[in-house]
């Protein structure tokens, strides 16, 4: 069978997602600190919500569409009281990502993107055509200007998306450079997984911007990864054509009842988010003291580091952490980080930023001098 000739352009331009470090944290005994996710365990008022639906779990849950309850919870959190309609879900931020796309870019579209940035960004582009324009960093801090943006653009473009603070580098982009981004009419899709650990959000731009699109999820400072919620904020008018493209019933029973708990219980995300604010700031001060460690300034839940100077490569003292028990994430050539230079710590307990600094510490004070 010439299997290939039926298989569509989306699937064989797509690729497979690398997420092998998600197998080693759940099957070696490790502290996982690769995935940006939240250490802490989730609300207790969380933990009592899920227990108390599992005896409802034959039935399927009701549509996002319809659920207003969550919707207004989502509104409320997003500064937006009253406003369901301004408000879809998607199952995490992945799905969230494919709605956007499947709803404004056809073939040949171009969408600009900073570059590094979330890969998946740049990966589901190419299930839909379109055509990836990247934008480079003005310095080695990865800040960026306007100019660089909007010196990209061509009659082919149709969005920008970045995400603030940016993953992998940590770096938010000022607020100016979006208003100017928003200016150009383009569609303009701003992540803020990581707003909670930032300085501020760009949601009360929405009622100026009527191309301004914002996009949440549950995974990083609500510490539910694993119910799979992202949700979006944007007019009306956008999420209706959101909602015609997204598949019924992506939003799980389980899933339902633990946002609204954890939304319920906000003075806990508050706490756990300002834990991990001063443990990123300690951890910054302190890495920067190691010859050769040159932090990037971040305002999300982990610190990306430059070991170049050092002499030491991001993989060697990613496997030595993994030998003791810390799970990082290394970045070898990946998109926007060349080279073998740049590793990300996600900010754990105070523990464990200790434990991992002393770690990096002992690894390059026995390999000084000592290069590959």
């Amino acid at each position: 069978m010439d299997l290939e000739k039926f298989v569509s352009k989306s699937a064989k331009a797509g690729e497979i997602y690398n997420l092998n470090h998600f197998r080693t944290g759940w099957h070696r005994p490790v502290r996982r600190l690769m995935g940006n996710e939240l250490v802490f365990p989730p609300s207790p008022k969380v933990i009592e919500a899920v227990k108390n639906i599992a005896d409802k779990l034959n039935y399927y849950p009701e549509d996002a569409l319809t659920d207003v309850e969550l919707r207004e919870k989502l509104a409320e959190y997003s500064g937006l009281p009253g406003r369901p309609d301004w408000i879809t879900c998607g199952c995490g931020s992945s799905e969230i990502i494919d709605m956007l796309y499947e709803t404004f870019l056809d073939e040949g579209d171009e969408i600009i993107l900073s570059n590094p940035d979330y890969s998946p960004y740049a990966r589901r582009t190419k299930l839909y055509g379109a055509v990836v324009v990247e934008v480079q960093p003005a310095d080695e801090d990865f800040n960026y200007t306007l100019e660089s943006f909007t010196g990209k653009i061509t009659p082919k473009t149709k969005m920008i998306m970045l995400s603030r603070p940016n993953n992998p580098d940590g770096h938010q982009v000022p607020k100016s450079l979006v208003r100017g981004l928003l200016e150009t009419g383009l569609i303009i899709v701003v992540d803020e997984a990581y707003v909670e650990f930032g300085e501020d959000s760009c949601e009360d731009m929405l009622d100026e911007y009527e191309n301004l699109i914002i996009s949440h999820t549950f995974s990083k400072a609500m510490g539910l990864a694993g119910i799979r919620l992202g949700w979006i904020v944007a007019r009306p008018e956008i999420i209706n054509y959101v909602n015609a493209i997204r598949t019924p019933l992506n939003v799980g029973l389980v899933t339902h009842v633990a946002a609204i708990a954890a939304i319920e219980d906000a003075d806990y995300i508050r706490a756990n988010a300002a834990r991990i604010k001063a443990d990123r700031e300690y951890f910054f001060n302190e890495i920067k003291k190691i010859p050769g460690m040159r932090p990037i300034p971040s305002q999300a839940n982990f610190v990306m580091v430059d070991c170049l100077e050092s002499g030491l490569k991001a993989s060697e003292i990613t496997n030595h952490l993994l030998e003791r028990g810390y799970l990082i994430r290394c970045f070898v050539n990946a998109r926007g980080l060349p080279g073998d230079r740049y590793y990300r710590v996600t900010i754990g307990t105070h523990e464990d930023v200790v434990n991992v600094l002393n770690e990096i510490k002992a690894y390059a004070q026995a390999h000084a001098g000592v290069t590959a």
